[in-house]
């Protein structure tokens, strides 16, 4: 029973009860002033965005020395970046040969990286694998249904009202509340299971949070839904995992704060790639759907993200 020492959530001092806070003032905000300003919600948005949802993933090229280190291998920023954008390149590529399908792709792995970050620290076992897979999707599922008015006429942008894609969307908004309660049974079921095999110690106060903040965001609209759940809990989590893997051989211990600032020159270049893509458009393609692209360039810098991340998952003590 030795398994029961290594925590499945540790409690961290991570500030997610400042994103509960933040959550519970705009829900009050719209139930007394009525909807939320557009620009409130953008700014909101992306605080959460540009102050921890991007500058977690750009801590990938430390992250990945760091694995490298703890393999015993070389190496190289150059290479990293070489497959890093070869990865990005090849996906941009399938977007636009088989958008529908890239739609599917993007959406399993973001079920698969929430579901790893949502539960970590846990064996590497076909049963733990599969419920943290079920666990993201769920979690995937509910901030998409919760808002499906506002998320269907992304979908038909995105995928061009691919037949396909907009049937099976159509089929989980028509059932949605069936698809709530099976799927929330079917992710208890599989935890408990899981459980069962591989006994660990279990965080309760971390799954109460996180189910503070899907319940919060079920009653903001989609744009503040995602970035509560995207910013304000799945990147700040990771942060703290981050901080602990790369502080862990270090001669001199890095602050939190540190290696946020590690983060800047990455998520710069990020704003300066999404501003000057701004200009473009705005000069000399505003007869593209900019949503589609925008969607797409999130997806493309999720798949690397993703291998990294999970690379680091595998590892944490």
């Amino acid at each position: 029973m030795a398994a029961l020492t290594k925590p499945l959530h540790r409690i961290t001092t991570t500030p997610t009860y400042l994103t509960i806070a933040l959550g519970l003032v705009l829900v009050g905000w719209q139930a007394v002033a009525g909807p939320l300003p557009e620009w409130v919600q953008w700014v909101v948005f992306a605080v959460l965005l540009f102050g921890a949802g991007i500058p977690h993933g750009a801590l990938d090229h430390l992250i990945d020395q760091e694995t490298a280190t703890r393999q015993g291998r070389s190496f190289s920023i150059t290479w990293f970046l070489a497959k890093y954008l070869l990865t990005m390149a090849v996906y941009g590529l399938a977007w636009f040969v088989f958008p529908a399908l890239s739609l599917a792709i993007f959406l399993l792995i973001s079920a698969w990286h929430f579901g790893e970050t949502d539960i970590e620290r846990v064996p590497d076992t076909p049963t733990w694998t599969i419920t943290r897979f079920v666990a993201g999707g769920f979690v995937l599922a509910f901030i998409l249904l919760t808002h499906r008015a506002e998320v269907t006429p992304i979908l038909e942008r995105i995928t061009h009202n691919n037949q396909a894609a907009m049937f099976v969307w159509q089929r989980g908004v028509r059932y949605a509340s069936s698809v709530w309660l099976y799927w929330g049974l079917l992710t208890g079921y599989l935890f408990v299971r899981a459980y069962r095999r591989r006994p660990v110690a279990i965080d309760w106060f971390r799954l109460v949070r996180l189910a503070v903040v899907l319940a919060l965001s079920y009653w903001l609209p989609l744009l503040l839904a995602f970035g509560l759940y995207f910013g304000g809990w799945h990147a700040l989590n990771s942060f703290q995992t981050i901080y602990g893997y790369l502080k862990q051989n270090q001669q001199k211990a890095l602050t939190a704060g540190q290696i946020w600032l590690k983060s800047l020159p990455f998520t710069l270049l990020a704003l300066v790639s999404l501003a000057a893509f701004g200009w473009w458009w705005q000069h000399y393609a505003q007869q593209w759907d900019p949503l589609p692209l925008l969607f797409v360039f999130l997806s493309l810098i999720t798949l690397p993200h993703l291998n990294v991340m999970h690379g680091m998952n595998s590892r944490v003590e």
